[in-house]
């Protein structure tokens, strides 16, 4: 039987025909976000606690509140995870819109984003190890909007600038960037436990495998969006890094 990734055509879902759950999600909140940036511009921060109320009416009434397997909210529960997840995107938008009034402490900040992902990680380690706190794991959320707040602000900051704007940092992250939607697309694919008598070396293998399908992927979609036009094909830009 034919296989694609880790399912086959015969149980093949939607979301892993569209691209898993992830990028589902993505294109739901490119959606959203452009209603927010055409009539809610100004309202962004009560569309942001707007989020927060429905993801707590959610939570209350959710199923898997309960789940103790580790992963809590953040394992089997894809359909919850949407909902917190919008809030993150606006935080990134509003980053984007005060960026020029962000201060950046790189001790104060470093810590307060520290200090976000221990309370992160460690709740749901608790409540892995203690059913009863469970239903707590919601509190979780608050601490992943500040571990990507610090980390918008991070990225804001001078010294990363320094970094966008170098010849070779640019590339780099422009190489990265034009690569991550096809790896996430494709490392299932990848991804195998057929060579880990070679550990570590296995590590490296699979990565390179990954970022290299990845490349080939883009260059497939590449040609195939151009196929579809008048003009004659730009072979350059079908196997640009960038």
């Amino acid at each position: 039987m034919l296989l694609l990734g880790d399912c086959s055509f015969g149980t093949l879902s939607w979301v892993n025909f569209v691209g898993r759950s992830f990028i589902v999600a993505i294109m739901i909140y490119y959606v959203l976000l452009w209603f927010v940036r055409r009539y809610l511009r100004d309202r962004v921060t009560w569309v942001f606690l707007m989020t927060i109320a429905v993801t707590l009416t959610a939570y209350y009434f959710f199923p898997y509140k309960y789940e103790t397997s580790g992963k809590g909210i953040y394992g089997t529960t894809t359909l919850f995870r949407w909902i917190p997840y919008f809030g993150a995107m606006l935080l990134g938008a509003y980053v984007g819109m005060v960026r020029e009034r962000l201060s950046f402490n790189f001790k104060w900040d470093c810590l307060r984003f520290v200090a976000c992902l221990l309370c992160f990680y460690g709740i749901q380690f608790m409540a892995a190890k203690k059913p009863a706190i469970a239903p707590c794991q919601i509190i979780t959320v608050a601490f992943l909007y500040g571990i990507v707040y610090y980390f918008y602000k991070c990225c804001n900051a001078g010294f990363c600038r320094k970094i966008y704007e170098s010849r070779i940092g640019n590339k780099m992250i422009m190489v990265t960037g034009g690569l991550c939607l096809e790896s996430y697309l494709i490392q299932f694919s990848v991804i195998t436990d057929k060579l880990n008598f070679l550990f570590p070396l296995n590590l490296p293998i699979i990565f390179i495998g990954v970022l290299a399908l990845a490349y080939v992927t883009r260059c497939l979609a590449r040609l195939f969006s151009q196929t579809f036009r008048t003009e004659d094909y730009e072979w350059k830009k079908v196997f640009s890094l960038i």
